[in-house]
């Protein structure tokens, strides 16, 4: 069983690009059925064979339990030819030791089919969700950007995570199991119909009828099953979002706010959910009414006929009436099972709905030009574009504009006004709705998408790095060309060389493991500057003909950014450039430089001819004073003398200069002793002890639990009294005439009785245990969510917990708690209870033949159950760790899709899916062949648990220890407890997923994160007018504690100063704004604020005083008034779930005129109620900017951080919101502290400290860091940006 060949990847491919014939604006919704059937196509040949081989088995099984049928007969006819005489008790006793025989023989041949069928469905269920997935992430990738703007789809990763484990559940196990019932259903009925006709003709209308409620049923829940998923995909979703902005979630204790809006779309789902309630309760009810009224009517016809002759053996009704039993017990084991069908068809239809969405822009599509030579001439005719999310506002205005071949043309202006929208249709991210846009006199529209993008490279604003080394990142860019498969030493110099002219080779260098240390989920062990170096190398290492620079060097620090940029002149000679800048000083050599404003160019020509022109492009030069008298040539050496000089301050080098301690994390030994993150130690429970904590922690479940407890007591009393009638049916056919029929109507109507019973008690248990799972789903994922989100940073830190691996948790183990705890916890329930009130029959009836039963047989079967639920466990939990890992780089790249399709790397992110999806089923194999051995003997244990209650009975009866009657009731009793047992190891799967669910929740429970409100410090807030003070700071990340990265800080920020932090990207400036929001604690040292050491303040209320703007701005699914009151947090509500914080727009407003953003909101259609989009995608990179700008300011902080807040502003929004930040620097007694690379920005600042190495090196005014010698750092920095 090896993983899967490239040949079958290509016939995935083939049969997805046959079925992609639906429109994307009209995507064909597939019936649920319909999508459980098309499941099966995705079986190659190797798994269709083994689906035949263990469709035969499961097959084979279910006429091995019809066939038990016959035995009964032959055991009928042999009692009662004991009990009237006609045998002799010899021949009673070996015609009795026969029959246990054939027992043994069918018990054996059940453990073969058992194992056959279990094993090789559960394995090709692996393969076809693993194919099912790759093609759904495969359509994800192909589908346009505009699809992740409008959000259609919710979270990718967690979809094809929780919907391929519904399918797993659909069409593994219980497929075997239905299978099997099904076979014994319809065997049943041909034995009874060869055994006589005439009586199971009379009680055969109690299949179709059975049939008709389970499909009735079936094809109702579907709709709900399938708007159910809708809602758990939206919020999921959210989830996603949520957790790719942790950071920005506690700087603002968001969480409450947050898990309240999660918990809109939970609601919803509940409201669907509730509605399926009644549909169980009839399913249930009306199954097994018909069963039992079937039996009845079996019997008392069966006692008629015998009466009238048209019967003539007693062992023939027998077996008749046993055969409907049987039958009666296999179809009414089908209803759960179909309801994991339904769920599983839904789950498919909602993936269907992506994999048959054809894309407006495929990238996969091979078709299309692709010419031999390019001169990279770059036209732009009469474009108009509007983005899809605000089709009424449009972004270019018959826009014309042509890019010379081998020539730099930058692209200036306001922030929104279409610089970054050009980028994207040259990139083919969406097509204009007029104009064209040609490279080299041909439309793109007729290249091949593949050839385009891999001809021009895009650095985007925001840089997206991807788990992996940094060699991994930066050979991304190889994709597509010669190098692609050259050997890793030719892809290594490459790299290093693209690295080098990037000015990241250096770092990289350092770095513990070079060129392939690790880091971390989107780069984010470097810091921002180091991400972007990297992603410059990453551009640059294929060697384009058409460059994008958008914002490429925003946030490199003045001298990388020199460099850098000396670099990008070098790269750019020959090629075709297009440069969007704020930074004017990065594009003042462009060839050809065009303002654009509302879509539209306003001026264009070279800078000098612009400056001379004194318009809008004079005005932006002015306001970044960028006309000196005096031109400063920065050469490669002025910044290694700076180094050398700062060197002579007696600053080491450190290993590492990254935001997060880089280091290679497969390398990490953390003592598991004091790993609070590990769950090894932690204690888990098992099954009862599961349910009974979930009961008492969810009190809105209690009643429900307590009805369907009621309806279980009810409906498992049933078992006994029908051992007890049965036995009575084989006395009343050792009577004659009147008197046989008189008895037999009597018990007839008992049958009745039991059918009305279970009207009442079965129609409570649907009812309830529905009620109770929607409630106890609902509760769940809002907990585990809020869980989550209170943990500290370093939980989230860890490779493990990164975003896509949490958001499929966070529907994952809820999910597995809501299948246990439906239906399956009530029908394991009645199995136990049956258990042990036939057990006490047994005994009390036979106390020999049920204590040897029992105590013999019993704990045998139990024993092999147990171990394979243990075994069970085991691999879910393997399977469960790959898969996470498969849900995390689906994750990674779907919410970075705009990097992906740049990059062009859609197959290798497909090859690195699949094989995490392989691993894990290979990893599989060997533990399902252990686990499924032990599912055999359960199957097959119930068999030889009756073969020994029916060879010792013969043998007591024979010796007159008990009577006939006496022995019917105990072996009938043993008969129902036999199959209690089987039917309890069939739920096996659902009990192992559930408890593994459970356990995981239970665990992050007990997770006590270091930063929280405490009893002690409740009520222990911040001083009004204290000053921040860093007094000996030494700090290192969690995960690398031997890399340091501030060593020794001391720092003192008075009340109304506005401190400024300088320094090269990774020498800790944005630690100490992680510090100073107590993200993390030093490991020496002290952050005090007032007075007061920060940890003994209560961090609710210490953050509710402080402002944070990130360098990546973070916004959130939901509209731009949303967004900005996620910046004030009520502290009057409980530090648990609470409402979003009402705040009056006149307050919104006043943030928004403050963060110069109020004109650009109030333009668009719907102002305030204009939706972000995920993670703000429908927001340009400084309208995004500007928007946590202003949800930083709603707040009125005392404290104010900004972490390079204005790099993405353009530069007359810079001014103005810089304008408007030192004024509110100025306001009371506010601190600012802030990080730039922008040092116009921090000029005025009262102190500006200079980082190296994680120590201060510089310390004073702007003007006394100028006069502090040729030797100085800052100098130098104001050098490159030409400030001096």
């Amino acid at each position: 069983m090896k993983a899967s060949s490239k040949g079958e990847k290509r016939g995935i491919e083939m049969h997805s690009e046959g079925d992609s014939t639906q429109s994307p604006e009209n995507p064909h919704t597939m019936s649920a059925w319909k999508a459980y059937w098309r499941l099966f196509t995705y079986a190659g040949p190797r798994e269709l064979i083994l689906l035949c081989i263990a469709g035969m088995a499961a097959l084979a099984s279910g006429v091995g339990i019809a066939s038990q049928n016959i035995i009964f007969g032959q055991f009928v006819t042999v009692f009662t030819d004991f009990g009237t005489g006609h045998q002799a008790a010899e021949d009673f006793r070996n015609a009795g030791a026969k029959l246990a025989l054939y027992f043994f023989y069918l018990g054996l041949g059940r453990l073969v089919t058992a194992y056959i069928y279990n094993t090789l469905l559960t394995y090709s269920a692996y393969r076809i969700v693993r194919n099912v997935r790759y093609d759904y992430l495969r359509s994800a990738l192909r589908q346009e950007v505009a699809y992740f703007d409008l959000d259609e789809g919710g979270s990718i990763a967690t979809q094809a995570y929780s919907s391929g484990r519904l399918i797993q559940n659909g069409i593994s196990e219980k497929l075997g199991l239905t299978l099997q019932g099904a076979s014994a259903f319809l065997s049943s009925f041909v034995i009874a119909f060869v055994t006589n006709w005439k009586l199971t003709l009379i009680v055969f209308g109690i299949a179709p009828l059975t049939v008709i409620v389970m499909a009735v049923c079936a094809f109702i829940e579907a709709g709900y099953e399938a708007k159910i998923l809708e809602h758990y995909a939206q919020a999921n979703s959210f989830a996603e979002g949520v957790l790719a902005s942790v950071r920005t979630v506690h700087a603002f204790e968001m969480r409450s706010r947050l898990v309240a809006k999660f918990d809109e779309f939970l609601i919803q789902a509940h409201e669907c959910g509730n509605k399926i309630s009644l549909l169980f309760g009839i399913l249930f009810s009306a199954e097994y009414t018909i069963i039992y009224l079937g039996n009845a009517l079996a019997f008392w016809r069966g006692v008629h006929m015998l009466a009238d002759g048209e019967i003539g053996s007693t062992g023939d009704v027998f077996t008749v009436l046993l055969s409907v039993v049987i039958a009666a017990l296999s179809i009414t084991q089908l209803a759960p099972y179909s309801i994991e069908f339904t769920r599983a068809a839904s789950g498919a239809a909602q993936l269907f709905l992506l994999i048959d969405r054809k894309t407006a822009i495929d990238p996969l599509d091979p078709s299309g030009e692709q010419p031999s030579s390019l001169h990279g001439v770059v036209e732009l005719e009469g474009v108009t574009f509007s983005y899809p999310t605000r089709p009424n506002t449009v972004v270019l205005d018959d826009f014309s504009l042509r890019v010379p071949a081998g020539k730099v043309t930058a692209l200036v202006g306001h922030s929104g006004s279409g610089k970054s929208t050009i980028v994207g249709l040259i990139e083919r991210w969406y097509n204009p709705a007029s104009g064209t846009i040609k490279l080299d006199g041909l439309s793109i529209d007729s290249l091949n998408l593949a050839w385009l993008r891999r001809n021009i490279r895009l650095v985007q604003q925001e840089p997206v790095l991807f788990q992996g080394t940094v060699f991994d990142n930066i050979a991304h860019g190889l994709f597509g060309t010669p190098l692609e498969t050259a050997s890793r030493d030719e892809q290594m110099n490459a790299v290093i060389e693209a690295a080098k002219v990037a000015f990241a080779h250096e770092f990289i260098s350092q770095l513990p493991n070079g060129y392939d240390t690790d880091i971390g989920q989107r780069g984010g062990l470097l810091s921002g500057g180091q991400k972007q170096r990297v992603a410059i190398a990453r551009s640059l290492v294929s060697n384009p003909k058409v460059l994008l620079l958008d914002e490429a060097t925003s946030a490199l620090d003045p001298n990388a950014e020199s460099i850098v940029q000396q670099a990008l002149d070098r790269a750019s000679a020959g090629r075709t450039t297009i440069v969007i800048a704020h930074k004017l000083a990065t594009i003042r050599k462009a060839d050809n430089i065009v303002v654009m404003s509302k879509g539209k160019i306003i001026e264009q020509g070279t800078h000098e001819g612009l400056i001379a022109m004194k318009g809008s492009y004079a005005r932006l030069v002015t306001i970044q004073q960028l006309t000196v008298s005096k031109e400063i040539k920065v050469e490669d050496s002025d910044v290694e003398t700076a180094s050398s000089n700062i060197e002579s301050v007696e600053v080491k080098a450190t290993k590492s200069l990254t935001r997060y301690a880089t280091g290679d994390q497969a390398s990490i030994d953390l003592d598991s002793s004091d790993d609070k993150y590990g769950d090894d130690s932690f204690e888990r429970l098992g099954m009862i002890a599961v349910v009974w904590r979930l009961v008492h922690e969810q009190p809105q479940i209690r009643g429900s639990f307590m009805a369907v407890i009621a309806g279980c007591v009810v409906s498992s009393g049933l078992f006994p009294g029908q051992a007890v009638l049965m036995a009575y049916m084989v006395e009343v056919f050792t009577l004659t005439g009147s008197e046989m029929t008189t008895r037999g109507d009597f018990f007839a109507a008992m049958f009745v009785v039991i059918a009305g019973v279970c009207l009442f008690s079965y129609f409570i248990l649907g009812w309830g245990t529905n009620a109770l799972a929607q409630t106890l789903a609902h509760n769940l994922r809002k907990q585990i969510f809020n869980e989550i989100l209170r943990q500290d940073l370093a939980y989230f830190d860890r490779p493990e917990n990164n975003t896509g691996a949490l958001s499929s948790h966070i529907d994952a183990y809820p999910q597995a708690v809501f299948e246990l705890m439906g239906f399956n916890v009530g029908f394991i329930t009645i199995a136990a209870l049956n258990i042990a009130t036939c057990s006490v029959l047994g005994i009390v009836y036979s106390w020999k033949l049920g204590l040897v039963t029992v105590f013999a047989a019993l704990p045998v079967v139990v024993g092999c159950g147990y171990l394979k639920i243990r075994f069970d466990g085991k691999l879910d939990r393997r399977i469960a760790k790959r898969l996470t890992t498969s849900a995390a780089i689906a994750s990674e790249s779907t919410t970075a899709i705009r990097t992906v399709s740049s990059l062009g790397i859609e197959r290798s992110i497909l090859d690195r899916y699949t094989s995490e999806l392989d691993q894990a089923i290979a990893s599989s194999v060997k533990p399902l062949l252990n686990t499924m051995g032990w599912f055999g003997l359960t199957q097959s244990s119930e068999y030889w648990f009756m073969a020994l209650g029916y060879w010792y009975g013969t043998r007591l009866v024979s010796f007159g220890e008990i009577t006939i009657f006496d022995f019917f009731v105990s072996f009938m009793a043993v008969f129902f407890s036999a199959q209690g047992l089987s039917q309890i190891f069939q739920f096996s799967t659902s009990i192992t997923k559930g408890i593994n669910g459970a356990n995981a929740i239970f665990w992050l429970q007990q997770l006590k994160p270091e930063v929280r409100e405490t009893p002690e410090n409740k009520d222990h807030g911040p001083k009004s007018g204290g000053s921040v003070e860093l007094s000996h700071v030494r700090f290192a990340y969690p995960l690398r504690p031997e890399a340091p990265v501030l060593r020794g800080i001391n720092l003192e920020a008075a009340k109304g100063k506005f401190i400024a932090l300088v320094g090269a990207s990774g020498c800790g400036k944005s630690t100490i704004i992680s510090l100073l929001e107590r993200f993390y604690d030093p490991i020496r040292g002290c952050v005090g604020i007032g007075g007061d050491d920060l940890t003994t303040l209560n961090p609710r209320k210490y953050r509710s005083q402080v402002g944070l703007v990130q360098q990546e701005p973070t916004l959130f699914q939901g509209t731009i008034r949303e967004n900005i009151a996620l910046g004030v947090d009520d502290l009057t509500t409980a530090n648990g779930i609470a409402q979003t914080t009402v705040i009056p727009d006149s307050q919104i407003e006043k943030a928004l005129v403050a963060a110069n953003a109020w004109e650009f909101v109030s333009s668009l259609p719907e102002g305030l109620n204009t939706a972000a989009g995920p993670n703000g995608t429908q927001l340009s990179g400084g309208q995004r900017q500007r928007i946590a700008i202003a949800r930083a300011l709603v707040r009125d902080p005392r404290i104010l951080l900004l972490d390079e807040a204005t790099s993405a502003l353009d530069t007359e929004s810079e001014k103005i919101v810089q304008n408007a930040l030192s004024e509110a620097a100025k306001e009371g007694d506010r601190i600012t502290i802030a990080v730039a690379h922008r040092l116009s920005t921090i000029k005025d600042a009262d102190v500006i400290c200079v980082f190296y190495g994680g120590r201060i090196v510089e310390q004073g005014t702007h003007a006394e860091l100028l006069n502090g010698g040729e030797g100085s750092l800052y100098r130098k920095m104001c050098e490159a940006q030409s400030l001096a």
